[in-house]
């Protein structure tokens, strides 16, 4: 698929432009995260929170001092949930591949506990869409369109604890989406969405190089 392709060359990109020459033979990481996602869709009324699921590929890579690039690529579930009332939205579900592009800043400088906090953009490519009792596509449901691509910022922080050769991580993050994803028209009423999600995660990686 084209969205696949582009998160491939985002992906390149980042690892050649954003990751200075010297940071690869630095100390990095690359593992998986897993977690739980708490989401809205910020502009429209009468919804309420949704429960998902984020997990995928995390990698840092070092830069300069206590700064770090965090990138990866995430499955991040979004959307929000109908409160069940005929006259009111429906809700919407919408699962992204997501591409973060943060700048991360280490805490602690000890080979145990080291905190680190980050914050940069994210790229959100739409996977599927389903709307709430309805069996059909989000574009085929009338009243409601939605775009494939979802552009916001990320800020969050979390825990890592060295284990030899591993990292045990844990944290929280907050995605706020700048683009509009969907378009709700309920009689008279039009209203334009955009995506806020509440994350808390864990994870295991690897350290690399150093």
């Amino acid at each position: 698929m084209s969205n696949h392709r582009v998160v491939l060359r985002l992906l390149l990109w980042t690892s050649v432009v954003l990751v200075p020459a010297q940071s690869v033979r630095a100390q990095g990481q690359i593992g998986a995260v897993v977690g739980a996602t708490f989401s809205t869709l910020r502009g429209v009324d009468g919804l309420d929170r949704r429960t998902g699921l984020i997990g995928g590929l995390s990698l840092v890579f070092p830069s300069a001092g206590p700064f770090a690039w965090q990138t990866g690529a995430l499955f991040v579930s979004k959307g929000a949930e109908g409160q069940g009332e005929v006259s009111g939205p429906d809700g919407l579900k919408l699962n992204y591949l997501e591409v973060p592009l943060m700048l991360r800043l280490g805490l602690g400088s000890g080979s145990g506990l080291r905190p680190h906090i980050y914050a940069g953009p994210y790229f959100g490519f739409q996977i599927d869409c389903t709307v709430e009792r309805f069996s059909g596509d989000c574009d085929d449901f009338p009243g409601i369109s939605t775009n494939s691509v979802d552009i916001g910022g990320i800020l969050g922080g979390g825990l890592d604890y060295s284990v030899g050769p591993l990292i045990l991580t844990g944290g929280v993050r907050y995605g706020f989406g700048v683009s509009k994803v969907a378009d709700f028209e309920l009689g008279s009423v039009q209203e334009s969405a955009k995506n806020g999600t509440f994350a808390i995660y864990t994870g295991l990686s690897f350290k690399l190089g150093g």
